[in-house]
């Protein structure tokens, strides 16, 4: 059985715990996937300490940040989150929020991605809103990538979120893209027709840039399949973040992309063979070390277990009181024991690598 499939049947599990209105959806849909949520219940999707009035679902509509939504999704235009269970913007919100107001926790994860972080960074938001620990749809200070208007969480490039640390080099951005259950067994060639012109035009220049991260020597169309492209645009923003600073008065000395997904899920990691990068590096194991051997430096490119990261704030949760972040996220999520052999700083044996 793939990833995806035992990650909906847990959280299928997981909704029978919930109150009998969230559970009991009676649409057509609701009924035919045990992942999803009455409609109308969206906010039993989130965890319940970021549920009220200073929780996440405030945090987003000051800011204009968009939840991933569809009209099978549930609650559109409402400013509530999908009410798909198997979310990666809610896993990520349900892990991650809750942290923003514990330095501590959320440093430990932080070092656990990066060990040269020494102390978190508030990061200022464009619309006067307090700074906050952590961000989620960051697009830029003034623009997107892409041009035009921003629209956090649609339509353009954005971080699943954003920490921002200090190291001995400086201040350093943590620019995160978070997965669950995402698989790219057949990525369609984003290149490709009218669409794939308009991408080449937007992103070329960026890409061949002489401060880009990449080394430029492999033609930008082979990287216009997925995950390479949300790789390579998040890429070309992490640029952007060290080129103009996350603020006016916020100068940042690098960033780093960090992918932070189940690594059971290899659907996701393994690069699919038919893409033009995986016959480009055979040798590589995961699309991490993939995008790695397109950079000038491999570590603007990392790759961190959830569990891991998540584990490594579990003592200061605890220390803090917080049993209720470490309880709920193993009861929904599981994988709450780091096995003694791993370390943040090196791949996770995963048990398909390639012989």
């Amino acid at each position: 059985m793939r990833y995806a499939e035992r990650a909906r049947i847990r959280q299928a599990q997981f909704r029978r715990t919930l109150p009998e209105a969230a559970r009991t959806p009676t649409d057509a849909l609701g009924l035919r996937h045990g992942h999803l949520l009455t409609l109308g219940a969206e906010l039993h999707n989130l965890a319940p300490s970021i549920r009220g009035d200073d929780g996440v679902v405030p945090f987003f509509r000051a800011r204009g940040i968009q939840w991933w939504t569809s009209s099978a999704s549930g609650d559109v235009g409402q400013g509530h989150p999908t009410r798909n269970l198997a979310s990666s913007q809610v896993a990520c919100v349900n892990v991650l929020f809750p942290l923003a107001a514990e330095p501590a926790a959320l440093l430990a994860f932080a070092r656990a991605i990066d060990p040269e972080i020494t102390e978190l960074v508030p990061i200022p938001d464009p619309r006067d809103n307090p700074p906050s620990l952590v961000d989620f749809e960051w697009v830029g200070w003034s623009a997107p990538l892409e041009g035009g208007r921003i629209t956090r969480g649609a339509n353009q490039t954005s971080t699943d979120a954003l920490i921002v640390g200090r190291t001995p080099r400086g201040v350093r951005a943590l620019v995160i893209e978070w997965k669950y259950t995402e698989a790219y067994r057949s990525p369609q060639d984003k290149g490709a027709g009218d669409s794939g012109r308009t991408r080449l035009d937007r992103y070329t220049d960026r890409y061949h840039a002489a401060d880009s991260s990449f080394r430029g020597d492999v033609p930008l169309p082979e990287l216009l399949f997925e995950p390479y492209y949300q790789l390579m645009r998040l890429r070309l923003l992490a640029d952007e973040v060290v080129r103009s600073g996350l603020s006016p008065t916020l100068p940042v000395a690098d960033a780093t992309v960090v992918v932070v997904a189940p690594s059971a899920n290899e659907d996701y990691l393994r690069p699919w063979p038919a893409t033009p990068l995986a016959r480009r590096f055979p040798e590589a194991q995961t699309v991490v070390e993939v995008l790695q051997g397109l950079a000038k430096d491999p570590a603007t490119f990392r790759f961190v277990d959830v569990d891991v990261a998540r584990h490594a704030a579990f003592e200061p949760m605890f220390a803090a009181g917080k049993l209720e972040w470490s309880n709920y996220l193993a009861a929904r999520y599981g994988g709450d024991i780091r096995p003694p052999d791993w370390s943040p700083a090196t791949p996770p044996p995963l048990s398909w690598r390639r012989s």
